[in-house]
This record gives structure tokens, C-alpha cells and sequence, in this order.
């Protein structure tokens, strides 16, 4: 039967000759569906720019234009262009003034890094030893109940029960 090769823009299924396979990709229908799929990616300047040159499509206004994304002509209405053109001056003209200063990130970090060795967590077993954690625990996890693999779930109390604390000078191995 031979290799078949699949065009996932067409979602065709054609034998996989070269010949046939270049005749495909050079076909209207096939790049019609490229231009269409890689259009959704475009941003908005990049849309402006390309549209802005051209004139509007009258066929597609009609509804009767087959070129889709090939047209030569513009698709687009002119409230859409200025509603790009809004899009695209907002993005150019973000403010900057609402930055934080250098000073304001550091006391913010220096103040959060207070208030995490102030809230560490920390279990106190049967045995009365405190074990303090080295990190916080995410409450988010606590919605997925056992279902957390042992890494991520919190620890309990009974998690201690059966440790044996050595200590590194006393383990030679």
C-alpha cells in the first residue's frame, strides 16, 4: 500500500510522494488553512500593520470572497482597524509611575522574610519534640485531599511517631 502522509491543517490523508505532498502544500485550499491557523497567533500591532496597507475586500463584504486569509484585500471593518488601533496605542502607552521603588521592594522583601520565620511550621510530637519545618505549607493543596502524592501533603503528628533520630557522627558508614 505504501506510507501515507497526513496533513494536519486539512486533516487529509494523501500517499506520501514528494511530488504529491509539494502539490498539496502549494494548493489554495492548503494555504488558505495555514493563513487561517497561524492568524489566531498573530498579535495586534503585527495585525494592524498588515491590514492598514490594504483596501478593503468588497466581495467579502458582499459575503462572497474565497480567499480567506490569502485575500489580498482587507477583511477587516474600519471599527475593528480602531478598535486595534486603541488595542495597540494602550499597550505602547503603559504606565510606569505605579512601579515600586528599589526601597519599597526591599523593605516589602525584608518585612515578608520576617513573617516567614515568625510563621514557620512546626509539629510537636507524643514525645514532646518540636520539629520545625523548613518550609510553608500550601493551603491550595488541601482541596485535593489524599488524592497529593506523600511529597506534597501536609504532615501530621503520627508522621513522627516511628522516626529514629540519629545523629551524623554516630551513622558512619
Amino acid at each position: 500500500m505504501g506510507k501515507k502522509y497526513y496533513c494536519d491543517y486539512c486533516e487529509k490523508t494523501m500517499s506520501s510522494a514528494p511530488l504529491i505532498i509539494k502539490t498539496h502544500n502549494k494548493g489554495m485550499a492548503h494555504q488558505k488553512l495555514v493563513g487561517e491557523h497561524y492568524k489566531q497567533f498573530k498579535d495586534a500591532k503585527t495585525i494592524l500593520e498588515e491590514e492598514n496597507n490594504k483596501k478593503p475586500c468588497l466581495k467579502y463584504l458582499k459575503g462572497e470572497c474565497h480567499f480567506g486569509t490569502m485575500c489580498r484585500f482587507s477583511h477587516y471593518t474600519r471599527d475593528e482597524l480602531c478598535l486595534l488601533k486603541q488595542i495597540v496605542d494602550a499597550k505602547n502607552n503603559v504606565s510606569y509611575s505605579n512601579q515600586p521603588s528599589f526601597k519599597e521592594l526591599y523593605d516589602k522583601l525584608q518585612s515578608d522574610k520576617c513573617e516567614y520565620f515568625e510563621n514557620k511550621n512546626a509539629l510537636v510530637d507524643k514525645n514532646g519534640i518540636t520539629h520545625m519545618l523548613p518550609w510553608n505549607y500550601n493551603v491550595i493543596f488541601e482541596q485535593y485531599g489524599d488524592k497529593l502524592p506523600p511529597s506534597l501533603r501536609k504532615f501530621k503528628t503520627d508522621d513522627f511517631i516511628n522516626v529514629f533520630i540519629t545523629e551524623w557522627g554516630d551513622n558512619k558508614c
